[in-house]
């Protein structure tokens, strides 16, 4: 179970905001991955990501125009498909973080995901889900945003 544990955190996952329904993941040397779901519809981009194994992240991208308002949070959910569907995630949420965005920006999260990512796994029994929200503020032209997980990025705080 260690050694499971251990090259679990070795994990990489790469999931970028571009198109409808697009879902990507990516690991570094091991076969173990994280599923990310994302969606974009006018003004708002959406992702829903596996968060079992508690990864630092950072969310980089960019808001061409103005600023629009970058959200990500932590929830317990029964994740048993993939691509995850919002019925099975609960509607308390754990960890949230809102900022303001333009231009291109970087946003590390923070380590308080990681300790509400455990809540869900030891005191719920559940799975920790990431969402990520861009949405776009007035007079923003186009958006980007790219979730990587990674355990060797730090952590905002």
């Amino acid at each position: 179970m260690k050694a499971a544990t251990a090259l679990v955190i070795a994990l990489l996952c790469s999931a970028p905001l571009l198109c409808s329904g697009a879902s990507r993941a990516a690991a570094a040397g091991s076969t173990f991955r994280a599923s990310c779901s994302t969606n974009k519809s006018p003004g708002l981009s959406n992702a829903i990501c596996d968060y079992a194994f508690k990864q630092p992240f950072v969310l980089k991208g960019y808001s061409r125009g103005g600023s629009s308002t970058l959200t990500y949070d932590v929830r317990c959910g029964e994740v048993a498909t993939w691509p995850l569907s919002s019925a099975v995630i609960e509607r308390r949420v754990w960890y949230k973080h809102a900022t303001t965005v333009k231009g291109r920006f970087a946003v590390y999260g923070s380590k308080s995901t990681f300790l509400a990512a455990g809540h869900c796994l030891v005191v719920r029994g559940k799975s920790p889900v990431l969402t990520v929200k861009l949405k776009m503020g007035q007079g923003v032209t186009g958006t980007s945003l790219t979730i990587r997980l990674d355990e060797s990025l730090p952590w905002a705080d």
